[in-house]
């Protein structure tokens, strides 16, 4: 057993077959299917029914595609750590955000880091409410800017980022905007609720100032949210950076909930202790704490 067959195993399960796992390992299709034949073969074991379109995994191979998942987090990890020791530059950095990340600060960084490290490639990529920080505890991620919720000191280095407020709105011509002072829950349960929805699948989801027992639409990202609300199908809490330009035009309007839990949002840049942080890694990290705040 091989770390390439282990490789290609995990890629076909996860990105869809064969087709797909070629694409994104750059190799050709009989390869892949080669290293994942030898690797049944070296095992005893049947990892995918092919007898459908699509390969898929047999209850074996989705065992053992945990124990691999894991493997490869680890390998990747002992890889990384090699970069640190010898001071070489990582080829990659993975960069995960939380959805309602402020985004100029963060490019500001990427940009001075990438004048320092021309060659490496960055990976930048929006998780919602704890999906960055399971991004991170998986090993999918080098560092990521997430919320406080779930942060584990003896785990993770820290360092805060940005407070970011979160204004709920409606549409200017909505029933809700017509409101004037606190609106009422009952009221408020009478009209949609635009929700962004969890990308986490593990044990940290959250939600965040949903009213319970009200109408709902759910959404999995901020602009998709903003829009149904500009639409005028529905009302929520979005970020004051996404929303103040349209406050202040005059399309959005600004919504007297007191049945929010949350105000304000502290974001924090945040990496784990039992990884080193490659030099680019490092770099970012110092030019993230320089950010105004």
């Amino acid at each position: 057993m091989t770390l390439d067959q282990l490789i290609a195993f995990h890629a076909v399960a996860t990105r869809g077959g064969f087709s797909a796992a070629a694409q994104h390992l750059h190799k050709s299709q009989p390869a892949v299917t080669k290293l994942v034949q030898n690797l049944e073969a070296t095992l005893g074991i049947v990892l995918f029914d092919r007898a459908a379109y699509r390969a898929t995994l047999t209850d074996a191979g989705r065992l053992f595609l945990e124990r691999t998942e894991s493997l490869l987090a680890n390998a990747d990890a002992l890889r990384r750590f090699g970069l640190a020791l010898g001071g070489a530059a990582e080829p990659v950095v993975r960069l995960v955000l939380e959805a309602i990340t402020p985004l100029p600060p963060v490019l500001a960084s990427l940009h001075d880091v990438r004048a320092l490290f021309p060659a490496v490639r960055f990976e930048l990529r929006t998780e919602r409410l704890s999906g960055a920080l399971e991004a991170l505890r998986d090993g999918n991620a080098d560092l990521v800017i997430t919320n406080g919720y779930g942060l584990d000191a003896r785990a993770l280095l820290t360092q805060p980022f940005a407070a970011v407020r979160i204004i709920p709105v409606a549409r200017r011509d909505h029933p809700l905007a017509a409101v004037d002072g606190p609106i009422p829950a009952d009221e408020l349960r009478r009209h949609a609720q635009v929700v962004l929805t969890d990308s986490t699948r593990g044990e940290l989801t959250q939600t965040l100032n949903v009213l319970e027992a009200g109408l709902q639409w759910t959404v999995n990202d901020v602009a998709a949210k903003l829009e149904i609300i500009e639409a005028g199908l529905g009302w929520g809490g979005l970020p004051e950076h996404v929303v103040a330009a349209r406050l202040a035009a005059g399309t959005l309007a600004a919504l007297d909930v007191r049945e929010f839990d949350v105000h304000t949002i502290e974001l924090f840049a945040v990496r784990r202790r039992d990884e080193p942080a490659g030099p680019v890694t490092q770099a970012l990290w110092a030019r993230l704490a320089e950010e105004p705040r």
